[in-house]
């Protein structure tokens, strides 16, 4: 004998059926259907983590899809005038700049542009520390163009909706503190704690959100031209150095 283990079978999640009227009743009767049916048993609700690695579970099992998530809402200050001053191609080329800006940026950060919104953008992270400073740098790379850019920046736990639409109040709270905030200005709650050391907090206010109320602790970050990490260019990405360095032992036995 074996002591092999049988995994358990998979039980499937009953389809809704409609209530049946007195025909149908007869008919199931008549055909030997009317036995009492079974009483289904309750369907677990397992939550997500939010890891990304959690097992995987039959798609008959309710998962919950409260997730903790940071957002950041960012727009190009006064695009319309921009446009109606400069015309079309030149409104064109910001946005192509806006938006190679953003995927570089939270690329090489590890937080994700959720959707374009015209001449915005809503990116999502699962942390406060990379969305701040995938917001603050954009600020400054893009402090020298011929625009300014103005951001919201708020976290907490949303539904998620269909895959990839994210529903509750830290998404709304991000909309609006990016319409309170001035150009070149980004305006965060939530980040205590998460905010780099390079991006300054030059004050904390209170913005009177519509549909929202009172937004409190509201921190107004800035971020200056000596933010800018200094050092010698790199021949090589930093994944290449243990290469390299074996590489250069090798040489070294060779040569001895």
């Amino acid at each position: 004998m074996s002591n092999r283990t049988t995994r358990p079978a998979a039980t499937k999640r009953p389809k809704a059926v409609a209530p049946l009227d007195e025909a149908a009743r007869a008919l199931r009767r008549m055909l030997g259907g009317d036995e009492a049916r079974q009483p289904t048993e309750e369907i677990p609700i397992v939550p997500v983590r939010g890891t990304g690695i959690e097992r995987p579970v039959p798609e008959w099992v309710d998962v919950s899809q409260r997730l903790f998530r940071v957002f950041a809402f960012i727009d190009v200050s006064g695009f319309t005038t921009y446009t109606d001053r400069h015309g079309t191609d030149a409104a064109i080329e910001l946005l192509n700049r806006f938006r190679s800006a953003c995927r570089d940026v939270t690329g090489r950060r590890g937080v994700r542009v959720a959707k374009w919104l015209g001449d915005g953008v809503m990116i999502v992270g699962t942390a406060p520390g990379p969305v701040v400073a995938a917001v603050a740098e954009l600020l400054l790379r893009l402090d020298e163009d011929e625009f300014d850019i103005h951001a919201g920046i708020a976290g907490g736990t949303v539904l998620l909706f269909e895959g990839d639409d994210y529903v509750g109040r830290p998404v709304n709270m991000a909309a609006r503190l990016c319409e309170a905030a001035g150009p070149g200005e980004a305006l965060c709650v939530g980040a205590d704690g998460d905010i780099p050391d390079w991006v300054e907090v030059t004050g904390v206010v209170t913005v009177r959100a519509t549909g929202i109320g009172d937004i409190t602790d509201v921190h107004q970050l800035h971020v200056s031209e000596t933010a800018w990490a200094v050092g010698s260019p790199v021949e090589h990405h930093p994944s290449m150095l243990d290469q390299r360095l074996d590489d250069d032992r090798l040489d070294d036995d060779l040569s001895a």
